[in-house]
């Protein structure tokens, strides 16, 4: 029997020469923790840093209604939340439970018919911010993450966000390496889960992303808080 899916276009904000974004299918069934762990694996993070999805709703004035799901598990509700402000948990909370009409939280994340913008941080502290779109709903044989379409390698854990990401491209750039440059090249190597193989001018394919198993392997390291 066909499974329903959700393409999603997912765009890593002021990323830049080139833009990095990830496009995939993914059940609509599955919950958000599954979708955090098919941005971690098609990213190539390693789950090192806490994380949290938000829907930003206009509610007019130029007031947001913000919803928030995430690892209720890691993370407790913040002072700063307003009082309208909605915190749900992404082991539970389905795709579908949002992005169907008849979803049950879909309300929750629409204003006027209209649906908030969907917002992806990983690590709060180089605050990788990303957005995900929801392209089209398509159907497949199996459940399992299919990668669409891959534009740019996306930035290595603890670069120091967008700026220390910059400076890590220009020390592999560089013609003539100083010390600092091919040190930053060695520690990249052995950060990398591509190890040796890693350049940040160069992406990984779809076929090494959609390698048979790989996104099981990965989710069920993340479950267990190992990877």
């Amino acid at each position: 029997m066909p499974i329903r899916t959700f393409i999603f276009k997912v765009d890593l904000l002021e990323s830049r020469d080139p833009q990095i974004s990830r496009t995939f299918s993914i059940p609509a069934s599955w919950t958000f923790q599954k979708l955090h762990a098919a941005i971690q694996h098609v990213f190539l993070w390693q789950n090192e840093h806490l994380h949290v999805f938000t829907f930003q709703i206009p509610i007019g004035g130029g007031i947001n209604k913000v919803v928030s799901i995430q690892d209720t598990d890691m993370m407790g509700r913040d002072d700063e939340e307003g009082p309208d402000d909605i915190v749900l948990d992404e082991k539970t909370v389905k795709l579908k439970d949002i992005w169907d009409d008849s979803g049950r939280y879909h309300r929750d994340v629409t204003y006027n018919g209209t649906l908030g913008g969907c917002f992806y941080e990983y690590d709060f502290g180089d605050a990788w911010e990303h957005e995900i779109t929801l392209l089209a709903v398509g159907t497949s044989d199996t459940k399992e993450v299919s990668v669409l379409e891959v534009s740019g390698c996306a930035p290595l854990e603890n670069s120091h966000g967008v700026l220390g990401w910059e400076g890590l491209k220009r020390a592999f750039a560089d013609p003539n390496p100083n010390d600092v440059s091919l040190e930053a090249r060695r520690l990249s190597w052995l950060v990398s889960p591509l190890g040796g193989a890693f350049h940040p001018a160069i992406a990984p394919t779809i076929e090494q992303l959609n390698a048979p198993g790989l996104f099981d392997r990965r989710f069920r390291q993340i479950r267990k808080g190992i990877l």
